[in-house]
């Protein structure tokens, strides 16, 4: 069974995920996490992102997102 805890959507849209999941899944401050939806489920999963330091920050972003898509 599956620990459940209850977080309030900001007016903004943003949650906070609990320290506790956070530590459990090894997510890590500026780690990116790919969202997806299923029925009246939202799925989060770490992104794996490779950066690529000859081109600018902005370039590998666009690089990463496009190969989330693909995943």
């Amino acid at each position: 069974m599956s620990d459940t805890t209850l977080v309030k959507v900001s007016s903004k849209g943003l949650v906070t995920l609990p320290k506790k999941i956070r530590s459990k899944l090894g997510i890590n401050d500026g780690d990116y996490l790919a969202i997806s939806s299923n029925k009246d489920q939202i799925i989060f999963r770490k992104a794996k992102i490779e950066i690529d330091y000859e081109n600018p920050d902005d370039a590998w972003k666009e690089y990463s997102k496009k190969r989330l898509a693909h995943d």
